[in-house]
């Protein structure tokens, strides 16, 4: 019950994963096709549109691929919560907003963020081990209260 609330790595063999992988590659293949789309999105659904951009196919597209991957990955792992939401952001910070280069970044950067969590709650609880997702959520609740704090400067 607890590895299903909180998530964790632990139980991922490769038998797992093989039955999700062919999902995920189609998730992947999805979220790679709809990047120039999400580019073109970024300027508004008007200028999108005016650029050719079928904007009701590009938000499908990039939603079914978004949710084939996190379907998939949650299947095997459980819910690993902070992750979709600190790695993005980082990674838009360090190579700007081209999704072409951020979609790759960000699942690079998700799964390093997950072993370096992985491994530090193996050691930090020694001789147990804290779970995954209670490493990234003490990772990502200071990074969510820092997007939350910026947004709402930006409103004022």
């Amino acid at each position: 019950m607890r590895s299903w609330q909180v998530g964790g790595v632990g139980g991922a063999t490769f038998d797992r994963i093989g039955l999700v992988a062919p999902v995920m590659a189609a998730g992947f293949v999805l979220a790679m096709l709809s990047a120039r789309k999400l580019n073109l999105l970024t300027l508004g659904d008007d200028v999108a549109a005016g650029l050719g951009e079928k904007v009701a196919l590009a938000r499908v597209t990039a939603a079914l691929g978004a949710i084939l991957l996190c379907g998939a990955a949650t299947a095997v792992c459980g819910p690993i919560g902070f992750v979709g939401l600190v790695v993005p952001h980082v990674c838009r910070l360090l190579l700007g907003v081209d999704h072409r280069w951020l979609l790759p970044a960000s699942a690079l950067g998700g799964a390093g963020l997950l072993v370096l969590s992985d491994i530090a709650g193996r050691l930090v609880a020694r001789p147990s081990e804290l779970d995954v997702g209670i490493v990234t959520a003490l990772v990502g609740a200071p990074v969510f209260i820092w997007i939350v704090r910026r947004q709402r400067v930006r409103d004022l």
